[in-house]
């Protein structure tokens, strides 16, 4: 047994040793439109994007660069989120009337073209998630869950979910609600669930980006990272950015180690303004787009 543990332990150290190099880095799409946030599918086929602002939504499909404008509607660009088999994309968008804004869900099914309203004029409605084939949103912070059809069910069992209430971090554990402030009183923005569900992905503004496990314990701090996300459960990816207190001056797209001891620079350009980075899910690609309005594609190789 004593045996097991230590080659156990030794299995581990290599896993996290594992380095990062970049493959290839390629312009995907151009335009004066200025496209913003790219995010893939589960599949990888697909990458919604937006315009600044995140006004309107668009998916592009990365084989025939073909591009289909799924909304014209304000905010619809915001978090959306594929169904897991990439056949739906699920999105928030917003309308005022008067000094209030009012939030609607729509699906739309990229297969047969129907769109689906599910939440209409709601004042307080987050972006939904998908969680265990479940379509998870709140409304009034009141948990509202949608079972999703799929070919195959998920592994996961318990429905964790993380969001942003009142500046704080929430975390959902099988309907049950646990707030958390793991640095104390201030604006927590970013947060996001490791793929083991294990840990939580947060920036707290002003400070820098944290890593805390599902209690609020600070597991590692990881510096300055702007937007970032998990690549795998040993590594996140996000935007180092700086302005002169009016524009961004320059942005560049990193990858460190969770334990915040690692620090790799993927874009190395230095007439380009990188942000925004999107991980896909096996971990071998990057989506991300720059100030002048282009997205790009990144494959890695992970060693």
């Amino acid at each position: 047994m004593k045996q097991l543990m230590v080659f156990l332990l030794l299995l581990s150290e290599i896993v996290v040793a594992q380095n990062i190099s970049v493959l290839t880095n390629e312009k995907i799409l151009s335009s004066d439109s200025k496209y913003c946030f790219p995010h893939f599918s589960p599949d990888g086929n697909n990458i919604a994007f937006t315009t600044q602002n995140f006004n309107g939504l668009y998916i592009m499909d990365t084989k025939t660069k073909k591009i289909v404008q799924i909304s014209d509607k304000p905010g619809a660009g915001y978090n959306p989120v594929f169904s897991n088999d990439g056949s739906t994309i699920y999105y928030r968008w917003n309308e005022y009337k008067g000094m209030k804004k009012y939030s609607n869900i729509y699906s739309k099914n990229l297969h047969n073209k129907g769109m689906t309203i599910l939440e209409s004029g709601k004042r307080k409605l987050s972006t939904p998630q998908i969680i265990n084939d479940k379509l998870i949103y709140t409304v009034d912070s009141e948990v509202n869950k949608l079972q999703i059809p799929v070919k195959a069910k998920s592994g996961q069992h318990k429905d964790i979910w993380t969001c942003i209430e009142n500046q704080r971090i929430v975390v959902y554990i099988d309907g049950d609600r646990k707030v958390l402030a793991p640095k104390g009183e201030g604006n927590y923005i970013w947060p996001q669930l490791s793929p083991d569900q294990t840990k939580i992905l947060f920036t707290f503004t002003g400070y820098g980006t944290y890593i805390a496990d599902l209690d609020g314990n600070i597991l590692a701090d990881i510096g300055y990272l702007n937007a970032s996300k998990w690549l795998n459960d040993h590594w996140v990816v996000g935007m180092k950015d700086y302005d002169d207190g009016d524009v961004i001056t320059r942005s560049d797209i990193y990858a460190v180690g969770s334990d915040g001891q690692r620090s790799i620079r993927l874009t190395q350009t230095e007439d380009e303004i990188e942000m925004y980075p999107d991980c896909a899910t096996d971990n071998s690609k990057i989506v991300y787009h720059t100030l002048d309005g282009d997205i790009y594609l990144m494959t890695l190789k992970l060693k």
